[in-house]
């Protein structure tokens, strides 16, 4: 039995110009001296799944042992409703590769921080609406100079229930 699409062809162009022009906007007003953000091709793909909001856009920097690794992310709620209870959880660890989220979420490496945001109640997104969020990762002063590999998941908790993975972004910084 086939499953019905989650989005029409039309949502999914009206939605992909709107994911594009955030993208855009983000990648103009991006500090950072690198940007990632979704290709039209990325944004099909992610609109057919069934989780959503999604990540579409990261903006980070090299940096140097003993400083702060910063890291933008941006986030688009594509859903005709809102989504509410939303949390990044940012760390560092080779796990975007694993398909399996319960073992993505498991591949860390202890020497850097695991950090999540925002505070208690996490962050609502309108119907269309988006978002970004900061982070500041501390690099230990003995980190090795090479690239390591950011990782970001968003969720949606639930206070009484399972939560719900949402989606999943990579950011490779190097420190110098």
């Amino acid at each position: 039995m086939a499953t019905k699409a989650k989005f029409t062809k039309t949502e999914v162009k009206t939605i992909t110009k709107k994911i594009q022009e955030v993208v855009e906007k983000a990648r103009r007003e991006n500090k950072h001296e690198l940007f990632r953000g979704l290709s039209e091709e990325d944004i099909a793909r992610k609109l057919e799944r069934v989780n959503s909001p999604m990540i579409v856009g990261l903006g980070w920097s090299p940096t140097t042992p003993g400083n702060d690794e910063n890291v933008t992310i941006n986030v688009f709620n594509p859903d005709p409703t809102a989504a509410s209870d939303l949390y990044l959880h940012v760390w560092v660890g080779s796990g975007n590769v694993d398909p399996n989220n319960g073992t993505f979420l498991l591949n860390v490496d202890a020497r850097f921080p695991r950090l999540s945001k925002p505070g208690p109640f996490g962050f609502t997104l309108a119907a269309g609406g988006n978002t970004s969020l900061a982070f500041a990762l501390r690099v230990p002063a003995t980190a090795e100079r090479t690239v390591y590999m950011g990782t970001a998941c968003l969720m949606r908790i639930s206070y009484h229930d399972v939560g719900q993975y949402l989606d999943r972004a990579c950011f490779p910084f190097v420190v110098a």
